[in-house]
């Protein structure tokens, strides 16, 4: 617990270097200035991710993801001139990015529960039908909605967290 907390103040002592760095390119907007900005919001970045055992820097949680796309968001207004510091703020943006997007968890079971659920919802509908039981009908169609939908809400699953369990063995320094 310690060690997120001395995280925590490491992070917010950096986001208030870029707090300085941002009067400075806002007072007196260069090249060095924008460079000092997009550096301070990458020490942020870099101070709040874990760390693997290959020495890579990766989102491995929820605080983490969401300072990642906070300084992502900021980074996009900077445009470094250092060739290295642009590549970074590229790097992150692209993978903050990537890790909003979605993927289907377990995507066989996924189309097997959905198609169970609208066999349930108009097999129950059409049987209800011609014996002219409402209730059935209802009941068929309510059932086999909320399996869809329970189905599509457990099964869809952000990219960063799926990554962020893929390496979780390998994380040899916890971030925020």
């Amino acid at each position: 617990m310690e060690n997120r907390i001395g995280i925590a103040d490491a992070v917010a002592e950096r986001w208030a270097e870029v707090a300085e760095a941002e009067r400075q390119w806002t007072a007196e907007p260069s090249r060095e200035a924008a460079d000092r900005l997009a550096a301070s919001l990458l020490a942020v970045a870099d101070t709040c991710r874990s760390v693997t055992r290959d020495g890579d820097l990766e989102i491995a949680g929820p605080a983490q993801f969401a300072e990642c796309a906070r300084v992502a968001g900021r980074l996009s207004e900077v445009e470094p001139a250092d060739a290295d510091l642009a590549r970074r703020a590229r790097a992150l943006i692209e993978q903050v990015r990537h890790g909003q997007t979605f993927r289907w968890y377990d995507p066989v079971r996924t189309a097997a529960l959905c198609a169970a659920g609208v066999i349930v919802a108009f097999g129950g509908a059409a049987l209800g039908g011609d014996s002219e039981d409402v209730a059935m009908v209802v009941l068929a169609s309510v059932l086999g909605s909320a399996l869809i939908f329970t189905t599509i809400l457990t099964a869809r699953r952000p990219v960063w967290r799926v990554h962020a369990e893929q390496i979780a063995p390998m994380v040899r320094r916890h971030g925020l």
